[in-house]
């Protein structure tokens, strides 16, 4: 295989890639935040999915459009610096990595531990147990991604596949249990709940971006891009859908809000049928997020590292397995860290979703600049936006993702809202400070990178940086 970019190798085909976009998404939207989704909404919660995937679709469609056009690592930071602003796109990668180390990693490690633990139900672990036994998965899944990329694809198949017999298992059987009376009424919360809901579940959805960020290190990019989304979104959003009808139709809704899927699986399903859900479907659900976020949410900050924006030894792979190793060990340590901070309910779970949203208001405001700026790109990409479409979809995306994460910063109290708000700030702060210091020492690496990057792209390739 030919070295790429940062020296990654072109590894992923067509079925690792969707196993990895699913595998990332399946997992907090299912067993980690339908819980709290019930909570806000009860059994209107299958509606708040839907509305939920609603500005996902529209991002996603533009992000098939500039990834198969410009398929390069570390793309949700790259494009948005080179086709929009780099001060901004650094502000929503810095808001992502709060996002990810202070919510995602140890939200998925928590919860992955809690449904381990409850195929056990004689056993009734203290809450530091639970905790150790995150850091362990977090542990396990840092150390596979160590090794080569292509070894942890494989590994994100196999899970998928298991995966996704138990959530149809699940499915099948709880649909003829569902009862009519439990969907009365339809919206105990009102719209506000609805919408709040949705806010929160758009997380869920999320895990396809891996695309972008994964362009380096896929085979066939312009054809496989686009066709893995058209494929992973619809069946994550059939399932959502399903099982989110199962959830609040077996039982009533005020028994499943804030739990763990297993109170219905322990209903619906045998001992041993809901310890294979348990497993097989949720256990395995999140660390497939766990493994697919360590594959693809280190690669901008290769980039932005590149850029001086960053220590650039944080951009250095491993020269036998082709691994950011340097940054997956600070991500592995802070992640772990956070596992064991006291925070009130739900803080891990709207940090994630913040994070997530912020890095997507930049990278739609470029997939808007994208025709205009590079027209020859455009013009070639194997899938494209045409007529209302090319400005709606971004658009669309760019302000529903700027109401969702609204939505979720209303779910924090005030200390923690003001924490994430002073993260940003220290974040802006720190970027006008490195670019004023890299101008006075005669090294302005990230306007080179810029030039390099667009000349390179006008012309046809991305594969040196």
């Amino acid at each position: 295989m030919s070295e790429n970019e940062f020296g990654l190798k072109r590894s992923l085909g067509l079925p690792s890639l969707i196993a990895v976009e699913i595998g990332t998404t399946i997992g907090a939207g299912i067993f980690v935040l339908i819980g709290m989704g019930i909570k806000l909404t009860g059994p209107s919660v299958p509606l708040s999915f839907i509305i939920a995937a609603l500005p996902i679709i529209l991002i996603m469609l533009s992000l098939a459009m500039v990834g198969s056009a410009i398929p390069c690592a570390g793309g949700t930071y790259r494009y948005a610096s080179r086709l929009f602003n780099p001060g901004w796109s650094f502000f929503g990668i810095w808001g992502f990595a709060l996002g990810t180390i202070a919510g995602a990693f140890p939200l998925y490690a928590l919860k992955a531990a809690e449904y381990f633990l409850a195929a056990f139900p004689n056993y009734h672990p203290a809450p530091l147990t639970v905790k150790l036994a995150g850091a362990a998965i977090l542990t396990v899944f840092y150390l596979a991604n160590l090794r080569d990329l292509k070894l942890a694809g494989y590994v994100q198949a196999l899970m998928v596949a298991i995966l996704i017999g138990a959530l149809i298992y699940f499915s099948a059987s709880g649909l003829g249990q569902v009862k009519p009376e439990n969907f009365t009424p339809l919206f105990p919360k009102g719209a506000l709940g609805l919408f709040g809901a949705a806010a929160i579940l758009t997380f869920s959805l999320l895990g396809s971006n891996s695309v972008i960020e994964l362009g380096a290190e896929i085979k066939n990019p312009g054809r496989n891009i686009p066709l893995s989304l058209l494929i992973a979104i619809p069946c994550v959003t059939v399932l959502y859908v399903l099982i989110a009808v199962v959830a609040v139709g077996v039982l009533p809704w005020q028994q499943s809000a804030g739990k763990l899927l297993s109170e219905q699986a322990a209903f619906i399903l045998g001992p041993v049928g809901c310890r294979f859900f348990i497993i097989g479907g949720a256990f395995l659900a999140i660390t497939t997020t766990i493994n697919g976020t360590f594959m693809w949410a280190t690669k901008s900050v290769l980039v932005v590292a590149d850029d001086r924006l960053l220590p650039p030894w944080l951009s250095v792979v491993h020269p036998q397995h082709h691994t950011p190793h340097r940054f997956l060990t600070i991500v592995w340590i802070l992640s772990t860290a956070s596992l064991f901070m006291n925070v009130p309910y739900g803080t891990f779970e709207t940090f994630a979703s913040i994070g997530s949203l912020i890095i997507f208001v930049p990278v739609m405001i470029a997939v808007l600049r994208f025709r205009k700026l590079l027209p020859h790109r455009y013009a070639s990409a194997p899938f494209r936006l045409k007529g209302i479409l090319y400005y709606l979809c971004p658009g669309a995306g760019l302000l529903l993702a700027i109401m969702a994460m609204v939505m979720c910063l209303s779910q924090l109290n005030y200390f923690w809202m003001g924490f994430f708000l002073a993260w940003l700030l220290v974040g802006a702060s720190l970027y006008f400070l490195i670019r004023r210091w890299n101008r006075k020492s005669g090294h302005d690496y990230l306007n080179q990178n810029i030039q390099r990057d667009l000349a390179a792209w006008s012309g046809g390739k991305c594969d040196n940086p």
